[in-house]
């Protein structure tokens, strides 16, 4: 039946292969995964982060079990601006129960992890917490933020401080948080690169079941003391605001960049772009929202993103989230997100666009990502990519594929690093300066072996972390260690 690999799209295989399937077949043998040993034998420098647990076997059931609590997601990354050597990475650990961090001042050669008091389990108030963000000040302070609460329906957005590398945490929460369009989702924290006595929180507010909204908060001192959050994006009804991100221009400007869709209840997504808006008063005041790009990703009927294994048909959960970065050299904007116009909406690669001017214009997409053409369609997919510019001012993408799939049981999948130097080889804009590619994994995981989400989807989580450490990139993501708990990473490459 491999004549539906040449179908207009691999939902149709998906389909196919869910509609087929025996539930009753006896699973296929598990593929070996990469673990930390391994990378030390092979001389590469990915380091397990999340293992052993740092809350130990403390379980305050928040998630009914949905899985061990020993599995972790949804990786963030940062680095100390005044001190490079130290990076700090935070993470989801079990069912959106704990956030843990883990702090190295050597590069990321050795860690120390280190329970965020935000849950029962390290020391807090809530029951659950999830989507960690982390951003280092000018001045080496690092603030974080998660979505916590005792129930989803009631998360806020919690924003903590560290003044020591990350190795102690304080929490600062926003006033009135809790009545600003709750509940709170995939919040973001930026520290004002210019000023670091401004700080910038922001996250989706659920107005209502059928339209959402920015909420932004802001501290014009440190942290000490917060600004009461307010929307500053409402969208019309049947359309939604996803992953909001504020990002600092050389001079000062901030720009929102964000995900905006339009769905119908129960119908399709039926239109996707990037838009922004912008603020020269350091989040005072805000212009009215802008169409940056057109987004045209493959999705399910669902809206998410469509990722499926080739052999089972079963699902990767990917809600498209895009990622954004500054060169604050430069002052340009980089954007990246999962886009199916490059293979006529067979599959999706990752596509990339910028704007040199603030914002105002944009580029016309490319794909960056270098799965090969010439392979079987349904292992050309490319997804959940990551964005990040170094200090010589190489851009750099990390994402997922399955380049590497073979007939054998299993679903050998690996994290990239692909890198451009504009101006050496070519322009950002030009496909041919996006040649120089790392391999971020030391060796295929099996996708298979990561833990089903509510749904049945493979979750590795929504988003992953990349940075620079001075003109090398660090990057956190996951994938099974070697007893199949889905774990946490840390890479580090040099720039070539």
């Amino acid at each position: 039946m491999k004549a539906i690999c040449i179908a207009g799209s691999l939902l149709l295989v998906a389909a196919f292969l869910v509609g087929c399937s025996d539930r009753n077949t006896p699973a296929a043998p598990r593929l070996p995964s990469a673990d930390a040993a391994t990378a030390a034998q092979n001389g590469g420098s990915l380091v397990e982060l999340s293992r052993p647990n740092a809350v130990g076997t403390c379980d305050d059931g928040f998630g009914g079990g949905a899985w061990p609590v020993d599995e972790a997601s949804e990786p963030s990354v940062a680095v100390n601006p005044v001190h490079p050597s130290n990076i700090v990475a935070a993470w989801i650990q079990g069912p959106f129960q704990d956030i843990i961090a883990a702090a190295s001042f050597d590069g990321g050669q050795t860690w120390q992890r280190v329970p965020v008091p935000l849950t029962t389990c390290a020391g807090g108030q809530f029951l659950g917490a999830g989507d960690p963000w982390l951003s280092f000040a000018p001045n080496g302070i690092l603030y974080g933020i998660a979505a916590s609460g005792n129930t989803i329906s009631s998360a806020i957005p919690e924003v903590m401080r560290s003044a020591d590398g990350g190795l102690h945490w304080t929490t600062l929460v926003p006033p009135g948080s809790s009545s600003v369009d709750p509940p709170a989702d995939h919040p973001s924290v930026t520290a004002d690169p210019t000023n670091a006595t401004f700080v910038y929180a922001i996250w989706n507010g659920a107005n209502s079941p059928h339209s959402t909204a920015a909420v932004f908060a802001r501290t014009t001192d440190g942290g000490s003391t917060w600004e009461t959050p307010r929307p500053i994006v409402q969208t019309a009804s049947q359309s939604f605001i996803q992953f909001s991100q504020i990002l600092v221009l050389p001079n000062g400007t901030l720009v929102d960049l964000y995900e905006f869709y339009a769905q119908q209840p129960n119908g399709p997504i039926t239109q996707t772009s990037l838009q922004l808006l912008r603020s020269t008063d350091q989040g005072e005041t805000w212009s009215a929202p802008v169409n940056a790009v057109t987004m045209t990703p493959v999705y399910l009927p669902s809206g998410y993103t469509l990722v499926v294994d080739p052999e089972t048909g079963q699902f990767v959960q990917d809600p498209t989230n895009p990622s954004f970065s500054v060169d604050m050299q430069s002052g340009n904007l980089y954007a990246v997100w999962e886009d199916g116009r490059f293979s006529n909406f067979q599959y999706n690669d990752v596509a990339f666009s910028m704007s040199a001017d603030g914002g105002v214009s944009w580029s016309t997409p490319i794909r960056v990502n270098q799965t090969p053409l010439d392979i079987p369609t349904a292992n050309r997919q490319s997804f959940l990519p990551s964005v990040a510019v170094a200090a010589n001012g190489t851009i750099g993408v990390s994402y997922y594929d399955f380049r590497l799939n073979d007939p054998n049981p299993g679903l050998p999948t690996d994290r990239w690093l692909v890198r451009c130097r504009p101006g050496l080889n070519s322009a950002a804009t030009n496909p041919a300066c996006w040649t120089s590619e790392a391999r971020l994994t030391n060796s295929s995981f099996n996708m298979e072996n990561v833990v089903p989400n509510f749904g049945g989807a493979f979750f590795l989580g929504d988003y992953f972390g990349l940075a620079s450490a001075k003109n090398d990139f660090v990057a956190t993501f996951t994938q099974p260690d070697g007893g199949n708990v889905t774990s946490v990473f840390f890479a580090r490459s040099g720039n070539k």
